[in-house]
């Protein structure tokens, strides 16, 4: 496949063609896709297709991301416009919608009245997070709705283990490509720096009677205060995350993919002329149905 990609008349001739041939051969499938992947990401080169891209590509209703996107950055009433429309089969549900945005981007501290893909910033989100939030009991409160609006199931055990759908809540329905990383094994000397941290604070004999001897016994204890500092709102030390992270959670990745259509302006978004032209909310939704 050739490194950088010529974008001139021929290219795009080339692609026309190819999109109205029977029998493509792998490689000019592969080229389709590259076509694809350079209108969407802006991308140039081979080389430049990340796994984050190849991650968001892979979602089914990249466009829909982006209207839920401008939904959280709608406010109360631009999202009630849609509310008062009379044409139920036409609605999008942009009140029920931005509710649930809402609190999720609590989480994820992202901002409204910000490009909310400039904010997605690396990170990693834990069970303990999770239960935490608003969102969570809003998940639980209203499961049947939440499959009605987004289409994806919520398993039976999403209140004992929410990671996996908060997941798939943010990388199907909002395009924040993440992955899930299941719980990891301790090695005790790369943690070393945390245990005489906890010893020089005094922090195993004062709160857990007695100063455990092996580096299993003062994982325990180190992850339990842990625990306590987060329920207490206290800042963790750099020690402490780097233990923290050997948990199950969902990383945020660095690198978000530059979908097109996230770094457009609120005004440039489809939704808001829908917002402004309220009646054509049925339309639109029956041309992305056919698009599917």
């Amino acid at each position: 496949m050739v490194d950088v990609v010529d974008l001139g008349k021929n290219w795009v001739r080339y692609i026309h063609d190819l999109k109205g041939k029977l029998d493509r051969t792998d490689e000019e499938n592969a080229m389709l896709i590259l076509a694809d992947l350079i209108r969407l990401y802006g991308i140039k080169s081979p080389s430049e297709i990340t796994e984050q891209i190849e991650k968001h590509y892979s979602i089914r209703d990249k466009e829909g991301t982006a209207d839920n996107r401008d939904i959280f950055r709608f406010d109360k009433e631009q999202r009630f416009v849609d509310y008062l429309n009379p044409a139920h089969a036409g609605k999008q549900y942009w009140v029920e919608k931005g509710d649930v945005f809402d609190k999720l981007c609590k989480i994820l501290n992202i901002e409204k009245d910000k490009n909310f893909h400039k904010q997605i910033r690396k990170n990693e989100i834990y069970e303990e997070d999770i239960k935490n939030s608003d969102w969570y009991f809003h998940v639980i409160q209203h499961k049947h709705l939440m499959e009605e609006l987004f289409g994806y199931k919520v398993k039976k055990d999403f209140h004992k283990n929410p990671l996996s759908y908060f997941k798939t809540f943010c990388l199907k329905i909002m395009g924040i490509v993440c992955t899930l990383e299941q719980a990891k094994g301790m090695h005790p000397d790369d943690h070393e720096a945390l245990f005489k941290q906890h010893m020089k604070e005094d922090i195993y004999r004062k709160h857990y009677v007695y100063t455990p001897r092996t580096p299993t016994k003062k994982r325990i204890c180190s992850d339990d205060w842990i625990n306590r500092k987060i329920e207490a709102g206290e800042e963790l030390t750099i020690a402490e995350r780097k233990l923290r992270a050997l948990r199950k959670h969902v990383a945020i990745h660095n690198g978000q993919p530059r979908y097109k259509r996230y770094l457009s302006s609120l005004e440039k978004s489809p939704l808001h002329f829908y917002y402004n032209y309220p009646g054509d909310l049925k339309n639109k939704q029956n041309r992305r149905a056919s698009n599917k």
